[in-house]
């Protein structure tokens, strides 16, 4: 339900909004509003998804009848992955090329009624099921197609470029490029909300398996099994840096949110708000996928039970990774722009090397940054104009998606400590310890570069790993008030195994939550 509901109002809703004029707003937006008129996106083609600007879907203006006329001239061109367009839809805006009088004006989105008041399918569109999934089956993703669809010359949504009656076409964007970046804007708040279902699936699914974990008993000291397998190191190493890690992510969020929702009007800040949302999306998407893999895992076989919600998450993980930006080619992106922005960040050199001082480690992450960045912007520069593209695409891949995530992940941490900066004072020892915790673990993450790169020496490196398990030790005992500051109540939880689960097996259940 989250994932339409984000179509709903944020893509559809949110691209009629922004893009759209008063004609658009007043026959629409209330319908938005209440359901009454369900939309989907139309972006994504079968042939082009991350490459979105060469879509084949064309919008021909036709002066004689004052139309524009919509056509799927290939099968490459038919959208692809069009949530809410299988069932609910009835409006779709259509990501086209524009022609007028024979001239290429860009890719403008056009609005194009796909079903009708009883939702019958209109005349001249194709609309397939995608099939079914690895998940998120309660997701109606659709394909359209479009032979020749006529709609009305006021669907062309106009807030920066226009076509009047007789095919003159004005604009407020001077590039065909801008124009598409402009259009296609609403993927970034879209992000931001992909960012924020992959938390939600993350605290669901660390709760679960915390829960279960501090209940679940086996052997212990005396041979009897009368301890939570949460005070197992195993159990705590598995779970906790996963913990620490989504709170980080968090306060990263927050501020990704609050940069987005706040930004400058003159669009001063817009690229930096872009690089940022990319970012945190993938994090977030990365993230859910190593704790809903890890907490099925260390749930045994009860987190195999479908249940108990943990498959779920998997599945939501995957879909996280992949829609509005597969994750590595935003990586691309964000180390692209990082990279044309970048200027060294401050450092201390003199920083004595100590595990246990945050401020030690955050400086390892600004230094990791800069090293990075430099030295892809020096390769890039000793390939020159005309090795640029293979050096990028074929030969340092590794670099650009590992200076993409030192940026990101350095982000979090500044978001981190100047959210304990902020914090009331009860709550900032346990979110100092949280802090450290997430630190240490992207230094476990990444100790061979560290080390190898000298930035980290090696007698310091070989101890990293027992002070992230001191750090786990430390916050264990505080991991079900962690988990209960997410305010997930039961109801939302549902899975019988972060609740009585040994009443839910009284009885046949059949593997059914009642």
């Amino acid at each position: 339900m989250a994932t339409k509901m984000t179509v709903q109002f944020n893509l559809f809703g949110g691209t009629v909004l922004k893009l759209g004029t008063k004609r658009h707003h007043d026959k629409l937006l209330a319908g938005i509003d209440t359901l009454e008129d369900i939309g989907c996106f139309g972006l994504t083609e079968l042939g082009y998804g991350n490459n979105a600007i060469e879509m084949e879907t064309t919008a021909t203006y036709d002066k004689s009848t004052q139309e524009f006329i919509i056509n799927t001239p290939t099968t490459l061109a038919q959208k692809y992955w069009i949530t809410n367009g299988a069932i609910h839809a009835k409006h779709i805006v259509v990501f086209a090329q524009l022609y007028v009088d024979g001239k290429h004006y860009g890719i403008h989105g056009v609005l194009v009624r796909i079903r009708d008041d009883n939702m019958k399918v209109m005349p001249g569109v194709r609309v397939e099921d995608m099939g079914y999934k690895i998940g998120l089956n309660g997701v109606d993703n659709a394909k359209l197609f479009f032979d020749n669809v006529r709609v009305p010359r006021e669907n062309l949504l106009n807030r920066y470029s226009d076509v009047a009656e007789d095919g003159s076409f004005t604009t407020s964007i001077e590039s065909n490029r801008k124009r598409f970046l402009t259009v296609a804007d609403q993927l970034l708040s879209g992000r931001i909300c992909i960012a924020s279902m992959s938390q939600g699936g993350s605290k669901t699914a660390l709760t679960i398996a915390l829960r279960y974990a501090a209940t679940r008993l086996t052997v212990g000291p005396k041979g009897q099994s009368d301890t939570p397998i949460l005070n197992y190191q195993l159990q705590q190493r598995a779970l906790l840096p996963l913990l620490a890690t989504t709170y980080a992510i968090n306060f990263g969020l927050d501020y990704v949110k609050d940069r987005w929702a706040f930004q400058n009007e003159d669009g001063s800040e817009h690229q930096e708000v872009v690089t940022m949302c990319c970012a945190i999306k993938t994090l977030a998407g990365w993230n859910l996928h190593d704790v809903a893999s890890t907490a099925r895992e260390r749930c045994g076989g009860q987190g195999f039970l479908a249940c108990n919600g943990l498959g779920i998450a998997i599945a939501s993980a995957h879909a996280s990774m992949t829609a509005e930006g597969d994750n590595c080619v935003l990586m691309q992106k964000v180390a692209q722009e990082r990279l044309m922005a970048f200027t060294t960040l401050p450092v201390d050199d003199e920083k004595k090397e100590d595990l246990s001082d945050v401020t030690y480690l955050h400086n390892l992450l600004k230094k990791r940054e800069n090293t990075m960045f430099m030295t892809l912007g020096m390769k890039l520069m000793a390939a020159g104009k005309d090795g640029r593209f293979d050096t990028w695409m074929y030969k340092e891949s590794d670099l650009v998606q590992g200076a993409a995530r030192a940026y990101g992940e350095r982000l979090v941490s500044e978001r981190f400590a100047a959210t304990i900066s902020a914090a009331d004072a009860s709550c900032q020892d346990i979110l100092q310890q949280i802090y450290h915790l997430y630190l240490l673990t992207v230094m476990e993450r990444n100790l061979g570069w560290f080390v190898t790169s000298g930035t980290m020496s090696v007698d310091t490196g070989a101890k990293v790993n027992a002070a992230a398990a001191d750090a786990c030790r430390v916050i264990a005992p505080q991991t079900l008030n962690l988990c209960e500051a997410f305010a997930i109540t039961d109801s939302m939880l549902s899975a019988p195994i972060a609740r009585d689960w040994v009443e839910y097996n009284v009885r046949d259940n059949q593997g059914e939550v009642i």
